[in-house]
């Protein structure tokens, strides 16, 4: 007694669907992450421009004087 009965075209149906389905899966997760990317280097960028300060280097507080006092 056979609960399914697949013909050929719903099985062929079936997998353009999922793997049309898996194609639109995978090409969203990728522009999240490349969106993410984006974001994380404008971050990275905002961050080294901030650091550099107004004279182009890393100037710490501590280097201000010869003795470091």
């Amino acid at each position: 007694m056979n609960f399914i009965q697949l013909d050929p075209a719903s099985l062929s149906i079936g997998y353009v669907c999922g793997t049309l389905l898996c194609w639109y899966l995978r090409d969203m997760l990728d522009a999240k992450e490349s969106e993410y990317d984006t974001e994380r280097e404008a971050e990275e960028k905002d961050r080294k421009s901030h650091d550099m300060g107004i004279y182009g280097w890393n100037h710490n507080s501590s280097d201000s004087t010869p003795n470091g006092v």
